[in-house]
């Protein structure tokens, strides 16, 4: 009985090797990317589909997507992928799941602290109609705020595509973790 279950763990380990060097076999056919840690940074998720965008085309450098500009409230600020920590510790965020270009850009920062830049700090004190300009090396844009709405921590729909050419600004609402406070903006 147990000379049994010995073979069969014997049989299972030489199973499993095998299919490890049959996998490293198969995949030094597949010709490898140099690229391949930049794959997600080029490409744009628009209606659920990922739609690859030439690389030449992406906005600034591998860091910087972009700048942004509230000329009412004198800010003019670098904007990087991701909404993580450390991208928004020093820089504007740009949702991945959101648009570069056309669409939905939907961006995030922090309203407050003094360990983090805090750029959306008074995106509350946009009105309807002040002006947002969105630079990158694929053009300038420029948009008029038409909302500002809480919404739930939970709700991301802000950051879907559209087919119009909006900018939606998301930040913290003061004292209300649940809370975040969404501008958007049309292109004019």
């Amino acid at each position: 009985m147990k000379q049994t279950k010995i073979i069969k763990y014997v049989l299972i380990i030489v199973i499993m090797v095998i299919s490890l060097f049959s996998s490293k076999i198969l995949l030094s056919f597949i010709p490898e990317n140099e690229n391949n840690s930049e794959i997600e940074e080029s490409q744009v998720i628009q209606d659920g589909d990922m739609e690859e965008i030439d690389q030449d085309s992406l906005p600034y450098t591998e860091e910087t997507i972009g700048k942004l500009k509230i000329p009412k409230l004198e800010i003019e600020a670098e904007i990087k992928e991701g909404i993580d920590l450390e991208t928004l510790a020093n820089s504007i965020g740009h949702f991945k799941n959101s648009s570069l270009w056309d669409g939905n850009i939907a961006l995030a920062s922090h309203n407050r602290g003094s360990s983090v830049a805090h750029y959306f700090e008074g995106i509350h004190l946009l009105d309807v109609g002040d002006e947002i300009i969105y630079i990158t090396n694929m053009g300038e844009r420029r948009y008029q705020v038409f909302s500002q709405k809480e919404i739930s921590n939970t709700d991301w729909s802000v950051t879907l595509n559209t087919e119009e050419n909006i900018i939606t600004l998301i930040t913290c609402v003061t004292g209300q973790p649940e809370k975040r406070l969404c501008v958007q903006a049309k292109e004019v």
